[in-house]
């Protein structure tokens, strides 16, 4: 009866272990290996959200560069039209200098033509001065 009893435990004991080797290989092993394909999972996403941080860093970097030359041009062009303000400046005077230049061309124009009226008047004064003088000349000469 002992071996009876021994073998029945015996017998529980090889069922019990070949039940908990069944449901390890038909419910346990089925949840390791999904356990297992979760973590590649997860390590492939972790692997893409450190992709994606990186590709976000390169368009955050980019972005910056790109408002800095955005600055750049603002101040280029702020430049540029101070310049051009300053040369509209300069435009001005040059006209009003050119303007004043030809007033006073104008003027001299004037004073010459009229120091040219002058100067026929005195020719004209002088010539009949010297023919004055030479008639006088030929009047007060004695006979002889």
């Amino acid at each position: 009866m002992n071996k009876t009893i021994g073998a029945a435990i015996l017998g529980l004991v090889i069922g019990g272990v070949l039940s908990w080797g069944i449901m390890y290989v038909r419910l346990l092993q089925p949840v390791e290996q999904r356990a297992a394909r979760a973590e590649a999972a997860r390590e492939e996403a972790s692997k893409a959200a450190k992709s994606l941080e990186g590709q976000l860093k390169e368009a955050q970097q980019q972005a910056v560069d790109k408002l800095q030359a955005v600055e750049k041009l603002q101040a280029a062009r702020k430049a540029a039209e101070q310049a051009i303000g300053e040369a509209k400046g300069q435009l001005a005077a040059a006209l009003s200098g050119k303007e004043a230049a030809e007033k006073a061309r104008e003027a001299a124009d004037k004073a010459a033509a009229d120091l040219k009226g002058q100067l026929a008047a005195a020719v004209s004064a002088r010539e009949a001065a010297e023919q004055a003088l030479a008639e006088a000349k030929k009047s007060a000469a004695p006979p002889q």
